[in-house]
């Protein structure tokens, strides 16, 4: 299983990159590039989204530190995206690891769900939470004053 999950956090963290790298270099086309790219890809297929969201926390301490280190990675990927915008007050890596949460809960919601959301909500959803989050009108912002 450990394999497996690797695997898919290995060929999602290229798909992701790959995405982001292509996009416009504005933030906002990063958000919207990256995070599409990532739910779009784990949802092709139901097994990568049930393994990567659900299963891995099922497993417990077998998978905690592929886990961690798969979080750590996307965590990366938000910071070096959001890196110099403004982050006062705030710490970018908590940041990124509040939002990896959002989309975690997202897709979960998306394997149990019956019907489940349609994917472009859970992108609009997610997209929402990062603009938000990164608007000059945000949570950012207002810490800064």
């Amino acid at each position: 299983m450990r394999a497996v999950y690797e695997r898919c956090i290995e060929e999602t963290l290229a798909s992701v990159s790959e995405a982001i790298d292509t996009a416009p270099p504005t933030l906002d086309d990063r958000i919207v590039a990256g995070i599409a790219e990532y739910i779009r890809f784990v949802t092709k297929d139901v097994r990568r989204a049930r393994l990567m969201h659900l299963e891995v926390r099922r497993a417990g301490n077998v998978l905690s530190g592929a886990r961690q280190q798969a979080v750590a990675s996307f965590t990366k990927v938000i910071e070096s995206s959001a890196r110099g915008t403004r982050v006062p007050a705030l710490d970018l890596h908590l940041l990124a690891l509040g939002l990896i949460g959002a989309i975690t809960e997202l897709l979960i919601e998306w394997v149990m769900s019956e019907p489940s959301p349609p994917t472009e909500q859970l992108i609009d959803t997610a997209v929402y939470i990062f603009r938000r989050t990164f608007s000059s009108d945000g949570p950012l912002a207002a810490s800064a004053g």
